[in-house]
């Protein structure tokens, strides 16, 4: 399938759209789709006048923002005119599931739609209680570290961009530091010393060229945005101990403790990081300046990977667009690499999991799944599971999916190919199941932004000298503190 990728602008937060002719007052649709996500309102009124006109089925859609969802789904699926197919989030189905409305793949009527569910990759299921499977992804979302691979290749002075990948996925933590640090010296001095990936030889250039010259540091980072640490990156520690959502909600509190070495580890890989970012004329240092959001906002360190002045930047696919907007050909020529971890095998302890399959693989998630409403009749689900299946594997289904969402379909193939070429790696990576979860969505609430990314920001990113070994145990063992004492409001 060669399908292009197109933006479209986000619809209002609270839409109803209403397909369908003029049929009975009780009831004059097939399906009602009660929709999760504002910024594919529009979009799905145009995917059900296709359907009705390939089926002739109508189809109700009721679109609510992110914010507003749970409340008025709530509402809706308890009146007479439920929905029979609804949106829902991993901790959401808890309480769809707990109230009887979350159909089970192992209930579903249609052979095709039931293979579907089955082909969802384990750590993107929809699970309850760490069982069963009740939803089909909208889309999938991932991030890791992103690169320039122009820059790249100009400065190793390499044509083959995927050996490149290949070696790096498979190199250690030393020597992604070696690496950064002979990048470092280039852009310091023009030159560096040569490094190696997966035991692979690569040299640094010297002298800049038109392309490399405009470059500050190694790095692009957000130091204002305590999300783009506090959120993503913690996920990381917590992905040494839990293996999903799930993992996170049924886990005893003593769990927890398990955290604090991996957490340690990550402020110190923090630490390095911030020791080669890029400013807006010249690196930029630790320091109040670090987290002004005029200097180290989420806008400004876009900017800096759009315009050449960094190498990497730790994100998600979705920057594409931003990036755009700056420079097309820096766009074009993204990639994305897994964040390199620095634990040892004994810090990991999540089932299954190795130090291997960390530093080789990307944290994928779903934000929203479709749901069968079991309570619904049985025709009604019959209706409901058809348009799913359509939507998600006809010709016509995926073009909206992939054009008019500007989504990533989780079932797409080696065959798919989107204008966005991070998400091309998304896909890449699933393919090759080299997949984290995204545990930290289950974290106690606030965790990522008022304990783990706060002590980060204005405990460590404001020091400018070297961060002691005792103020980062002390910092772990207060995310652990914060992380039991936010269970107790699940």
């Amino acid at each position: 399938m060669k399908t292009k990728y197109i933006g479209i602008a986000a619809a209002i937060s609270l839409t109803a759209i209403t397909v369908c002719g003029c049929g009975e007052k009780e009831k004059d649709y097939d399906v009602y789709f009660f929709n999760g996500k504002s910024e594919i309102a529009e979009s799905l009124e145009t995917v059900a006048d296709e359907y009705e006109a390939e089926t002739g089925k109508k189809v109700k859609v009721f679109t609510v923002g992110t914010s507003e969802s749970s409340e008025t789904l709530r509402s809706e699926i308890k009146s007479k005119a439920y929905p029979t197919v609804f949106a829902s989030n991993a901790i959401g189905i808890e309480e769809w599931k707990s109230a009887g409305f979350a159909m089970d793949a192992s209930k579903i009527h249609n052979p095709q739609l039931k293979a579907l569910y089955e082909s969802v990759p384990d750590s993107m299921k929809l699970e309850f209680e760490g069982e069963g499977n009740y939803g089909i992804p909208y889309n999938i979302e991932g991030y890791g570290l992103i690169a320039n691979k122009k820059m790249l290749t100009e400065i190793l002075q390499i044509d083959d961009i995927n050996q490149f990948k290949q070696d790096y996925k498979e190199a250690s933590y030393t020597e992604f530091q070696d690496m950064i640090k002979s990048l470092d010296s280039y852009i310091k001095n023009n030159s560096g010393e040569d490094f190696t990936l997966n035991g692979q030889i690569y040299h640094i250039r010297n002298g800049k060229t038109s392309y490399t010259e405009s470059l500050t540091g190694v790095l692009s980072i957000a130091g204002a945005e305590k999300w783009t640490y506090g959120n993503h990156y913690g996920n990381f520690p917590i992905s040494a101990v839990y293996n999903t959502v799930y993992d996170v909600r049924e886990s005893e509190p003593e769990k927890a403790e398990r955290l604090k070495e991996p957490i340690i580890k990550s402020l110190k890989e923090l630490e390095f990081a911030t020791n080669y970012a890029a400013g807006a004329n010249g690196p930029i240092e630790r320091g109040s300046q670090f987290i002004n959001s005029t200097a180290t906002g989420y806008d400004q360190a876009i900017q800096m990977l759009a315009e050449k002045k960094a190498i990497f930047m730790k994100n998600g696919n979705w920057i594409y667009s931003n990036v755009q907007k700056i420079s097309e050909e820096t766009a074009e020529n993204l990639i994305m690499l897994p964040v390199k971890v620095s634990f040892d095998e004994n810090d990991i302890t999540a089932d299954g999991m190795t130090l291997e399959k960390m530093n080789r693989s990307i944290p994928e998630f779903v934000s929203q799944y479709y749901v069968i409403n079991a309570k619904a009749t049985e025709e009604e689900q019959r209706d409901a599971e058809d348009f799913v299946y359509w939507l998600n594997t006809s010709e016509k289904g995926l073009d909206f999916i992939v054009n008019d969402f500007a989504f990533v379909p989780f079932n797409a193939d080696e065959n798919t190919q989107l204008d966005n070429p991070l998400s091309n790696d998304l896909i890449e990576y699933k393919l090759a199941d080299d997949l984290l979860a995204n545990p930290f969505d289950a974290a106690p609430a606030s965790w990522g932004l008022e304990s783990y990314g706060k002590y980060v920001m204005e405990e460590l990113f404001v020091q400018k000298e070297n961060w002691p070994d005792a103020q980062l145990t002390k910092i772990a063992d207060k995310c652990i503190k914060d992380w039991k004492s936010g269970m107790e409001e699940w």
